[in-house]
């Protein structure tokens, strides 16, 4: 009895160290390079090394996206038919998703509550940045879709680097969008930049672009990504550029582009979704 009661004892006091050094593990970053050990360790990076670092760019990092549901960005050839695909009826697409009619075709568009696609591209440090690692980090994600050569694009991006001269004098310009980019300086919520074209029309972007845009328009808290093969711009269809849409923690979809109940036709801008994270902030 008194060896059956030793070994209980034993394997209690075994069990919370073990839960102790994991709990220490957690919360501890031997390098001050702002990732914990485990996620160092998770990720194959050095904890002990400053240089050796999950991303350049300081972004989060998910140790359980892997365990996130992916619907992946489907076909056109299977039904249900992927989101951007041409359809005729609802029915043809997936869950989450409706058959809207846009300028020049009908296509399988994504509502609120659909999930993103996860998605894996070139930020302007060169790491592979992947999507869902910004999955569950009790934030609201902004992802503005856009390319280079747009206009629009440059005045956005000007404003969110500090230089506010061109965008206020945009009809469309509110001054409550000030708070949307304190939000985003104070890291407060993410923004997520993808760009599919380069700085002419129908260029396809490159990993120098990144490089040079963010040299241009320089904010160390935007994630610039570069999508050469245009898949996150193909499940949302913009209409125009820069077209922002804010998503959930959970990574399904808040408030797209035209807003809750707009026109699909209007699938670009911000206000919406600068509208939608100002409310949820106040």
């Amino acid at each position: 009895m008194i060896i059956k009661l030793f070994f209980i004892i034993f394997f209690a006091s075994n069990l919370f160290s073990i839960e102790n050094i994991s709990n220490s593990t957690k919360i501890t970053d031997s390098d001050g390079d702002g990732y914990s050990d485990l996620d160092e360790i998770h990720f194959g990076s050095d904890p002990n090394n400053s240089n050796s670092i999950i991303y350049k760019g300081r972004w989060p990092y998910n140790r359980n996206k892997s365990k996130l549901i992916d619907i992946d960005f489907k076909d056109c050839e299977t039904l249900p038919f992927g989101n951007g695909c041409e359809c005729i009826s609802s029915d043809e697409c997936m869950i989450g998703s409706s058959c809207e009619i846009l300028f020049t075709s009908q296509n399988c568009m994504p509502q609120p509550g659909a999930k993103i696609p996860n998605f894996i591209g070139t930020d302007q440090h060169g790491d592979q940045v992947n999507l869902y690692d910004f999955a569950n980090q009790d934030k609201y994600i902004l992802i503005e879709i856009t390319g280079q050569w747009s206009k629009a694009a440059n005045t956005m991006s000007q404003w969110l680097s500090g230089n506010p001269e061109t965008i206020v004098t945009m009809r469309w310009w509110q001054e409550n969008f000030n708070y949307v980019k304190d939000l985003i300086d104070s890291n407060q919520i993410y923004y997520i930049r993808v760009m599919h074209q380069g700085p002419f029309k129908d260029e396809v972007i490159t990993d120098d672009d990144i490089k040079i845009w963010n040299r241009e328009y320089f904010n160390e808290n935007i994630v610039n990504l570069a999508d050469p093969n245009s898949k996150i711009k193909t499940w949302v269809r913009p209409t125009g550029y820069p077209c922002l849409m804010l998503f959930n923690p959970d990574m399904t979809l808040n408030t797209p582009a035209e807003g809750i109940s707009g026109d699909t036709q209007r699938r670009r801008g911000l206000k919406a979704p600068f509208e939608s994270i100002i409310r949820l902030n106040k």
